[in-house]
């Protein structure tokens, strides 16, 4: 019911549930990700291909909640492929964002990073670190911000980038801690899946890492993104909003503008959720 309610847009998906795709209802934060007996011994009869793309994005989740699903759910789901006798590759689904603070050009072949922007990132990094480790034949896809499909614009959560997007619809933001220029590292779900799948199916990717990224020279700018979707408002909502204004970080703190989480950790303030995102509008990274 979950898939089908998911893939209403696409007939040739919805159809497919329970036919050549049959669900196995289970969580991977358990052992055995919960499974029963029989379902287990179906998999190791027949799995060949283990794609794990499971995983906790949320930034106000603790180190505790995170790591279940991430890190632990990481290990369950590479204990089991460790008991698959078929299994030919182990394909992860991680982030870009596991280079953490690293400035300047982040190579494909390089370990994550040492020192991270938020917990989230620490904990994909952590699980990749367990994927490597594990003797099994991986391969690791770290995509940037995924978006919406390159033709339709459909797109199944609407976080990150499009939090942001959210909140200059409603009114609700007027100022952005990043320079206008500041290119944004998008990239079509279509295009991750396209790439992740052929990265799947083909042997040379056997223990290689994938950057699944918008070359920084052809990203969109912060300025292009507002601008779109002001015209986008205008021709499809009737709506005429504001240009925000562009206030990097430093000049957004000398401001007094930056929320302070000490002050009150269960503030949800726009600002505050804006805050913690900005670590995907990190310019000074070359994927």
């Amino acid at each position: 019911q979950r898939l089908r309610a998911a893939w209403q847009h696409d007939r040739e998906l919805y159809q497919s549930v329970g036919r050549q795709l049959l669900p196995l209802p289970g969580d991977f934060t358990k052992a055995d990700l919960g499974l029963s007996a029989e379902a287990l011994q179906a998999l190791r009869e027949s799995v060949t291909l283990v794609i794990h793309a499971g995983a906790e994005i949320g930034f106000d989740k603790s180190k505790a909640e995170l790591d279940q699903t991430n890190v632990d759910g990481t290990r369950n789901m590479i204990v089991l492929a460790q008991s698959l006798p078929r299994l030919r590759r182990f394909l992860h689904i991680s982030t870009a964002y596991v280079a953490g603070r690293k400035h300047g050009r982040v190579m494909e072949e390089e370990l994550p990073g040492e020192r991270f922007s938020s917990l989230y990132e620490q904990s994909k990094a952590e699980a990749e670190n367990l994927l490597r480790a594990s003797g099994l034949p991986w391969s690791i896809c770290r995509p940037g911000m995924i978006v919406g499909d390159s033709e339709t614009g459909w797109v199944r959560n609407f976080n990150t980038v499009y939090y942001v997007l959210k909140q200059l619809l409603l009114g609700k933001i007027r100022l952005l801690p990043i320079r206008e220029d500041t290119p944004l590292n998008l990239v079509p779900v279509d295009m991750v899946a396209d790439a992740a799948l052929t990265v799947a199916r083909t042997d040379a990717a056997k223990g290689q890492t994938f950057h699944l990224t918008c070359p920084k020279d052809q990203a969109p700018t912060a300025g292009e993104l507002c601008d779109a979707v002001i015209a986008w408002a205008q021709k499809h909502l009737s709506v005429r909003l504001k240009r925000p204004v562009f206030l990097p970080l430093p000049a957004f703190k000398k401001a007094g503008l930056a929320y302070n989480q000490k002050e009150d950790s269960r503030k949800k303030s726009s600002l505050h959720n804006l805050l913690m995102l900005l670590p995907y509008f990190y310019a000074d990274q070359a994927f």
